[in-house]
């Protein structure tokens, strides 16, 4: 559960099956056209695990920065210092005490599933997350509002549901809430976002 738990981070960024209508068409095609763009992001971010049935939250501050083809890195400040590097291929789970490598091939659990969908929201290609997930778009006082569910059964699950929250304008993250199967609430708010690449 804790590599689950430590690899959340890295689908944050620029992430459907059902309906879809002209609103939700012309946000999904900007959104990739802006992230077809990107070719650094970086800033800061503020996490926060609650444990509902315990009713106790624990926060996480730190950076973050993307580099198209390369990585993402997510370097956690307090109240640990580590950090998260995913590559295309693996994800590395960086503390004090050592460096724990995980590759991707071939399997078919959490870590990998995160991967997979942080590879594609990075580039922005929502449409392209398939069959075992439902995605939901709005816009709403927040922004662009998509929630990601997840369609498979239940026992292969490692998040019931996604919601990301988009700047109305901009495009940019501003807010992810993941909700994870073992009933915790991980949400992700993002700040001091500096981009490269766009025109």
């Amino acid at each position: 559960m804790r590599k689950i738990l430590l690899l959340l981070p890295v689908i944050l960024f620029i992430l459907p099956i059902g309906k879809t209508t002209a609103q939700d068409k012309d946000f999904y095609s900007q959104l990739a056209s802006i992230s077809s763009q990107i070719e650094m992001l970086s800033g800061s971010f503020t996490q926060t695990k609650e444990v509902i049935s315990l009713d106790v939250k624990i926060v996480s501050t730190g950076t973050f920065r993307y580099e198209k083809n390369k990585e993402i890195r997510f370097d956690y400040e307090t109240p640990r210092v580590m950090s998260i590097v995913v590559k295309e291929k693996e994800v590395e789970i960086i503390t004090e005490e050592k460096t724990t490598v995980y590759a991707f091939k071939g399997q078919k659990n959490a870590m990998a599933e995160m991967a997979q969908i942080m590879n594609i929201c990075m580039k922005g290609f929502l449409k392209e997350l398939g069959t075992n997930y439902e995605l939901n778009y709005k816009l709403n006082e927040k922004g662009h509002c998509v929630t990601i569910k997840n369609a498979k059964k239940e026992s292969e699950n490692s998040f019931v549901s996604i919601d990301l929250c988009f700047d109305s304008s901009k495009y940019a993250l501003k807010e992810v809430v993941v909700h994870e199967r073992s009933g915790y609430v991980t949400t992700y708010v993002f700040s001091n976002v500096n981009i490269e690449g766009l025109l």
